[in-house]
């Protein structure tokens, strides 16, 4: 279903720039068709005629298949019919007028015999047509009020569900994209939108007398970006994509709600999960073998409800939730960096989470909030979408990582809850030393800058509340004093420690005797 996705929306739904005008004809459509999916590592076959001003394709069928290793992963999709029709001022309109169908096998392990796979059979329906517009190399599709269906059947193992049957609609589609040909590569530039996005699950049975509905609906949904993608090989179409492909694609989608409901055969088994979000985006970029995303969820509320809930509910609410990563991974021999944060921002707990863990009252109920963010470099000499490397790698029960990092850097770390907060950051590097321990980390040296408000008090209100014994904050206290040291305000204390290359400890200037 990934790869019908792939090679159906870059052709029809992905879409912007401003081809110089020229006419342009059905079958060069239908080559610039068939060359984004040859970029892909795809070849289709299929039956074309003339009907009229029409260019008509029948039973075109194409396949991509992934070798991880000992196992392989196949996905070949068939498409009854594509219309290319001649339109005034030179453009062409293009339209699917059935379903297409995509069946994806895999093993069910690696390393199965023959026979032992499992079949994920997939299906996507376009409504509406894309016009064509611009040059052979240079064309713009655009879209007005399209919708676009895609489903996948339940997958049964042994007679078990392992994945229930999924259905995801977009209605009002419109946009426009570039499909430009400039050598051996193929590039897009889009600018999509769509007015709704529906998510459903196939009702789930756990056998054991309980059932599982879930589902989801998003609003003004936007796409936009830009793919390159070169000429890929068909013996490692993946090491092509993912190694030597670009893309920086922004979505974003101004509010959703979901839900998960779970009847049982008592009602005191029921359960009711409701959640909203407001306005939310998601980033992705793949440049020189490193690949990154950025997720940013706003007024992000939760509710669940059930008997088995003190009070009958419970409601939690963020006003945002963020996380991101970079990562590299292609082999390099030179340092590649990566980074990865993640976030929350004014976490309010329910009362009832209050009143269990603080029901004497002598905790601040303010918002939580937590900025944590690590960045770094690294040195890899395998490429990390090799799965056949990373297959050798595992049978040889290999006790070191395919990759080894060497600095690290915390820009930020901030943690504040109950009135307490933790505020620093650091930075170090890894010696080239042998670990201490088989597959471990080398030696590490660098500092850590940490500034505490509240710190104190909060241990003292937790040991009074009971959630600490007596003996634990003691020894929370004395770490304290021997790590800390009173700050420029009251409540304040100030942290620097310090290991260095000889391997030891220095706390706010003073050796530390272990």
């Amino acid at each position: 279903m990934r790869s019908m996705f792939w090679a159906s929306a870059l052709a029809t739904t992905c879409l912007t720039a401003s081809p110089v005008f020229a006419d342009v004809t059905p079958e060069e459509v239908w080559a610039s068709y068939q060359d984004m999916m040859t970029s892909m590592g795809m070849t289709p076959t299929a039956e074309v005629s003339r009907d009229g001003d029409t260019l008509v394709v029948r039973n075109m069928v194409y396949s991509m298949n992934i070798d991880m290793g000992e196992a392989s992963v196949s996905d070949t999709t068939t498409v009854p019919e594509i219309r290319f029709q001649e339109r005034r001022r030179g453009t062409v309109a293009m339209w699917f007028p059935e379903p297409m169908t995509s069946v994806m096998t895999a093993p069910t392990e690696p390393g199965t015999e023959e026979g032992d796979t499992v079949e994920t059979r997939s299906t996507v329906t376009y409504i509406g047509e894309a016009i064509v517009s611009g040059s052979p190399n240079d064309m713009l599709y655009t879209l007005e009020d399209a919708a676009m269906t895609m489903s996948s059947e339940p997958v049964v193992v042994d007679g078990m569900t392992v994945q229930p049957g999924v259905t995801g609609k977009f209605a009002g589609i419109s946009g426009t994209s570039t499909v430009v040909r400039k050598g051996d590569s193929l590039s897009s530039d889009m600018d999509l939108t769509a007015a709704t996005l529906t998510y459903d699950v196939d009702q789930i049975d756990d056998g054991e007398g309980s059932t599982i509905d879930m589902g989801l609906i998003g609003n003004t949904l936007a796409i936009k970006g830009s793919i390159l993608l070169p000429q890929a090989s068909s013996d490692n179409m993946i090491a092509t994509l993912l190694g030597q492909s670009t893309m920086d694609v922004a979505m974003t989608m101004a509010d959703s709600s979901s839900f998960v409901k779970i009847t049982g055969e008592e009602p005191s088994s029921n359960m009711d999960i409701r959640a909203a979000t407001g306005a939310s985006n998601l980033d992705v970029t793949l440049k020189g073998g490193s690949i990154g995303y950025d997720v940013a969820v706003g007024d992000l509320d939760v509710t669940v409800a059930g008997a088995q809930i003190p009070g009958g509910q419970v409601a939690v609410s963020l006003a945002e939730y963020s996380v991101a990563l970079l990562f590299p991974l292609a082999a390099s021999e030179e340092d590649q960096p990566f980074s990865a944060k993640i976030g929350f921002k004014d976490l309010v707990l329910p009362e009832i989470a209050w009143m269990i863990a603080d029901p004497t009252g002598q905790l601040p109920h303010d918002p939580a909030n937590l900025r944590l963010a690590f960045e770094g470099t690294l040195n890899s000499d395998v490429d990390l979408f090799d799965f056949e490397t990373l297959m050798a790698l595992e049978e040889e029960d290999a006790e070191e990582m395919p990759f080894e990092v060497k600095t690290l850097a915390l820009p930020e770390i901030y943690l504040a809850l109950a009135g307490a907060s933790v505020a620093g950051n650091g930075a170090g590097h890894f010696l080239d030393q042998e670990p201490q321990m088989p597959g471990g980390m080398p030696p590490f040296a660098g500092k850590l800058n940490l500034t505490l408000n509240g710190v104190t008090d909060l241990i003292t209100k937790l040991s009074s509340t009971g959630i600490l014994p007596p003996d634990t904050a003691m020894s929370a206290q004395m770490m304290l004093g021997l790590f800390a040291r009173p700050g420029a305000t009251p409540g304040e204390l100030v942290s620097e420690i310090e290991m260095t290359e000889d391997g030891a400890i220095i706390a706010n200037g003073q050796p530390l005797p272990f």
